[in-house]
């Protein structure tokens, strides 16, 4: 009886413990018998409590981290409004008016973007939004994404050179993975120079089916292959062009939600982003 009340005691003291979030001191005993047990199983709830506690204060430190790049990536589009509105209402000729209302019309689309990119994140990594893959084809997501980036290649007379396997086969959800080739495509315009090629290619094996864009642009850094796709960052090479390092992370989190992965590999000039799909 006396033991009994002994275990109990314990095992009281223990339960307090853990409701405190203290750290468990038990000495384990390997006896096969049901306080030994318990014991054990408390230990783990332990563990796990704790796991969990670590997992949320990640988060919300990740969570601070977005809020303040946030802060500071919408200060100068917004800094930018507020100046040129001002010089706006002081402007005498029609020249210098259009001017202003250029520039106005420019920040309000990077403020566009950056709002429809962190909604579009928000929603991936909160899974608010379900990949659904069905039997789509895959070349005609391909070759909607290249339309969408025509206009912007023309005007900078860069050709895209297409090689595409006939009858292509790999589930997808066609909007969220148009969103990743676009983000691809619109990336190796920007930083391409003029009167260039871009070359896209899609092939499949028996494991994947491979989606590349390569260009001749700036490239990256040595060492920079994994970290492009890391969110806000950008480029060493990437200085003075316009960007907010969105782009390649929403890519790397779509094809992660198909069951792929994303690659970069530095070409000499140039980037070569393929996407590979199971």
């Amino acid at each position: 009886m006396f033991r009994r009340r002994k275990e109990l005691e314990t095992f009281s003291m223990v339960l307090e413990k853990l409701i405190n979030g203290d750290e468990l001191d038990i000495s384990l005993s390997y006896k096969d018998e049901l306080p030994s047990k318990i014991q054990y199983q408390l230990l783990r709830l332990s563990e796990k409590i704790r796991g969990s506690e670590s997992q949320l204060i990640k988060e919300r430190d990740d969570v601070r981290e977005l809020i303040a790049e946030i802060a500071h990536q919408m200060r100068t589009p917004l800094a930018n409004i507020e100046s040129y509105l001002e010089l706006l209402g002081a402007a005498g000729c029609d020249s210098e008016r259009q001017e202003y209302l250029e520039i106005l019309k420019n920040t309000e689309s990077q403020l566009h973007f950056l709002t429809e990119s962190f909604i579009k994140m928000a929603r991936l990594e909160s899974r608010i939004i379900q990949v659904k893959p069905d039997a789509t084809a895959l070349c005609g997501t391909i070759m909607q994404c290249i339309l969408q980036v025509k206009k912007a290649a023309d005007e900078k007379r860069i050709f895209i050179d297409l090689s595409l396997e006939e009858k292509l086969e790999a589930p997808h959800d066609g909007n969220w993975l148009g969103e990743a080739i676009y983000n691809m495509l619109e990336n190796s315009v920007k930083y391409s120079p003029m009167d260039s090629v871009i070359w896209v290619s899609a092939a499949q094996n028996e494991m994947y089916t491979r989606i590349s864009v390569t260009d001749s642009g700036i490239g990256i850094a040595e060492g920079e292959e994994g970290r492009i796709f890391q969110r806000f960052y950008r480029g060493k090479e990437t200085d003075g062009q316009p960007g907010f390092g969105l782009g390649l992370y929403l890519t790397r989190e779509i094809v992660l939600m198909h069951g792929g992965f994303v690659k970069a590999k530095r070409k000499s000039p140039g980037l070569e982003i393929s996407i590979f799909l199971p």
